[in-house]
């Protein structure tokens, strides 16, 4: 008989597929320092049983009974905020994931997941760590960084991105002000914000990302 120590991992499960929960709980049980602490098959259980057994992390169904696991995944993250929550789903879909990951969740897998990334899904995102699945983590990931520049884009205001475009000109701040009737030191102040927007150091970069967006 396996003797667990006193720093296993606690989980929770919710699902509400027995042969999974059965499963997944046979494979983590026999995982030194991890420890199923429970499971159960709707939103409402989710809650309850996170107060009850506070498990370091829940694997946590997409699809329950009663409810949805985006609604406990919230209320999880809202009541016992230390709790890392690892969304479950048979979908691909990237709305899923990010929905899951809005409500809180730490981890991503899907169904097809291996039992080594089910393993170190939780050892990951126990140490503070995001872990998606290797099915859809380069579309998670690549999707996450052009939301990113998008963000970037509406950000800036009309006049900022014609000081970028004249900047990209190699223009100065005087020749910038002459030809947007503003004074230079108003052009500076407009440089400064769109540095700081962007992230970027210095004018030198700004026109290498200005011409990768197509700005210049």
């Amino acid at each position: 008989m396996k003797i667990k120590c006193m720093e296993n991992i606690k989980i929770l499960i919710v699902d509400d597929h027995n042969l999974i929960v059965e499963a997944w709980t046979n494979i983590l049980n026999a995982v030194e320092g991890y420890e199923v602490c429970g499971s159960c098959d709707t939103a409402e259980e989710a809650l309850t049983l996170t107060h009850r057994y506070r498990p370091d992390v829940v694997l946590m169904d997409i699809n329950l009974k009663g409810g949805t696991g985006f609604d406990a995944t919230s209320n999880i993250m809202n009541q016992i905020p230390k709790t890392k929550v690892i969304g479950l789903s048979i979908h691909d879909d990237l709305s899923i994931v990010k929905k899951i990951f809005s409500k809180g969740a730490k981890g991503y897998l899907t169904k097809n997941s291996s039992k080594t990334e089910l393993i170190a899904s939780i050892k990951k995102v126990y140490n503070n760590e995001v872990f998606v699945c290797d099915e859809i983590k380069d579309r998670f990931f690549n999707s996450a960084l052009n939301e990113d520049e998008n963000s970037a884009k509406k950000d800036l205001t009309s006049k900022e991105i014609d000081i970028i475009r004249y900047i990209s000109k190699g223009m100065t701040s005087k020749e910038i002000g002459d030809i947007l009737k503003i004074s230079h030191r108003t052009v500076e102040t407009h440089r400064h914000n769109i540095l700081k927007k962007l992230d970027i150091p210095n004018s030198a970069q700004l026109t290498s990302w200005a011409k990768d967006k197509g700005y210049a």
